[in-house]
């Protein structure tokens, strides 16, 4: 199980110039990153690796129309006479594109929204607004601790803590 490991930066542009120094230095590793920021109405946001609803739409829209066409292709649709082995093919990559951006959309929706909600929930309390904070999900935090209050001490990181993730 993996610790979650807050980063809290004076300021964004802190964080920017931080998450440039480690990605230069060896020996940091991490398996998800997320940045987070609270506003000053307290609406806490999570920016991180996972992918989204949108993104699941491109992709597996791309994918089922992808597949449809070459599987309308390959049972034949290429020998039918005059312009219908394009209609054949262009209404099964239509229905592919379809079926597969509303299944990609669904599933990227599913994942973005268990992760986000409980990585707020955790945050909303310790985070000050304009205050972001760098959260990594690392196996051997315990290890990388002093480490990262080392490379981080130049950047005025105010606060370096272990989460045991559930």
């Amino acid at each position: 199980m993996d610790d979650l490991v807050l980063i809290v930066f004076p300021s964004r542009s802190a964080l920017t110039k931080a998450l440039d120094h480690l990605s230069e230095i060896g020996g940091i590793e991490y398996e998800r990153a997320a940045i987070v920021a609270k506003a000053q109405t307290g609406e806490v946001t999570v920016l991180d690796d996972k992918i989204g609803a949108d993104e699941g739409g491109i992709a597996g829209g791309t994918l089922g129309a992808a597949m449809a066409a070459f599987g309308i292709a390959q049972l034949g649709a290429l020998a039918l006479p005059g312009i219908g082995a394009l209609i054949a093919i262009g209404s099964a990559a239509l229905a592919g594109a379809f079926v597969g951006g509303l299944t990609g959309r669904v599933a990227g929706n599913m994942i973005e929204s268990t992760g986000h909600a409980n990585l707020a929930h955790i945050l909303s309390d310790r985070l000050e607004a304009g205050h972001p904070a760098l959260v990594l999900a690392m196996k051997n935090a315990r290890e990388m601790m002093p480490v990262l209050r080392a490379e981080l001490e130049p950047f005025k990181a105010e606060v370096i803590e272990r989460i045991r993730a559930e």
